[in-house]
């Protein structure tokens, strides 16, 4: 079948690649909101348990809830989409995305939302820069078990936007179904520059909760962790600054970080929860990404690097003993 392009909202019909924190969450809302969404999901035990047992979230505040998802094994079987809404590991995207190409019509689009950098640009070399759309969140989610998540809404609303080109009709579609699903989200012109500015928080903080084992709670109590912080913090800076991208704080632009932290509280960061379920991370589009563009711009970032080896030395454990 022929793909039908985005045509009225209530017909949208959805894949998310990937039944994670992220992706679980974003699904569950969508398919409780009336949505046809299907998972992908390439382990047959998770698949199996959410086709019989659902995904029980569970907002701050609230009482937990039980949806009823379609989780899949492959493509097979499947009808080109209007939606893919990718939500693997950056390690896993290139992947990911040749895996659905056959699900990819002329007016399907898919979405991202991924951390770090280099996602979007790896999307648009495999199904073109004009289907491929940028994102950001930041909801806090936990997994507390095989099936259930908890979450926390974000400080600011869900952002969308066109990797390249401009705002259209189709994409306005897709911000209103995830409006409707309870989604808080804005369609923008474009989001560069807010990707980096959460990747600075990202790679200021999650390594080092991986590392020590702290939630944010305690990181902000250890000075000496602070001070590496900052430290890490202001070499990305420098990299955002060679890139033209704004600091939100020119003054001290580790305060936000300080904030976020606060806001985040007792939650742990994705890293520590990859490294305590024995998963190798994202550093490498994190950190890793800063020191490389740091070379590129003959720019130093030893913090940074340190950070990168450290955490690939902790994934070699933690992957040696799942082994």
């Amino acid at each position: 079948m022929s793909g039908v392009g985005l045509e009225l909202e209530d017909k949208m019909r959805i894949v998310v690649v990937g039944a994670g924190a992220l992706g679980g969450l974003i699904g569950a809302l969508l398919t409780d909101s009336g949505k046809d969404v299907t998972f992908l999901e390439i382990n047959r035990e998770r698949a199996e348990l959410l086709n019989r047992e659902g995904l029980l979230i569970t907002e701050d505040g609230r009482a937990e809830r039980r949806v009823e998802v379609k989780v899949a094994l492959s493509i097979d079987g499947l009808d080109q989409v209007d939606l893919i809404f990718v939500s693997v590991k950056s390690y896993q995207t290139e992947a990911a995305v040749r895996g659905v190409l056959p699900l990819v019509g002329a007016g399907c689009r898919m979405l991202s939302m991924q951390n770090g950098i280099g996602n979007t640009q790896t999307m648009a070399s495999l199904i073109g820069p004009e289907k491929v759309l940028s994102g950001i969140t930041y909801h806090s989610i936990q997994h507390m078990g095989r099936n259930s998540l908890r979450f926390r809404r974000g400080i600011k609303p869900i952002q969308i936007a066109p990797y390249q080109g401009e705002i259209t009709s189709e994409i306005e579609r897709i911000g209103e179904v995830f409006n409707k699903a309870g989604l808080d989200t804005e369609v923008v012109r474009n989001i560069e520059h807010v990707v980096w500015q959460k990747l600075l928080h990202n790679a200021v903080v999650n390594p080092v909760s991986a590392l020590t084992g702290l939630n944010c709670d305690q990181l902000l109590e250890d000075d000496d962790l602070q001070s590496l912080m900052r430290d890490v913090c202001a070499e990305i800076v420098a990299v955002m600054r060679a890139r033209g991208v704004p600091i939100i704080d020119e003054e001290d632009p580790y305060r936000p970080i300080v904030g976020s932290q606060k806001a985040l509280g007792p939650n742990r960061p994705t890293m520590w929860q990859d490294l305590d379920r024995g998963l190798r991370t994202e550093i490498d589009a994190l950190n890793g990404a800063i020191v490389g563009e740091a070379e590129r711009r003959g720019l130093g970032a030893p913090c940074n690097l340190t950070i990168v080896h450290l955490i690939h030395a902790a994934e070699r454990r933690v992957l040696g003993k799942r082994g």
